[in-house]
């Protein structure tokens, strides 16, 4: 088991509908909204989902997802991101 753990960028949040759905994922054994974080376990790594923007922001920088085993939470991979699909 895997955690994605998304870190909404600034001015976002996570779109509820399609945390819904995520939920009911074949691979997908939990969903949890920590403050500006979605936390989603996986049985092996999938798709992203879609975000929504609350506030428009300017110099938007890029936020960190960061992938690391339940069970050995100590080696993980990092990437950064800014490229997005904007659902209004």
């Amino acid at each position: 088991m895997v955690i994605l753990d998304i870190k909404m960028l600034s001015g976002f949040s996570p779109d509820p509908e399609s945390l819904k759905s995520l939920k009911h994922g074949l691979l997908v054994s939990r969903v949890e909204q920590k403050e500006d974080h979605v936390l989603v376990y996986l049985e092996e790594v999938s798709e992203s989902h879609y975000i929504i923007q609350e506030l428009p922001v300017d110099n938007l920088k890029p936020a960190v997802v960061k992938i690391y085993d339940y069970y050995q939470p100590g080696p993980s991979l990092a990437k950064l991101y800014s490229n997005i699909n904007v659902c209004s």
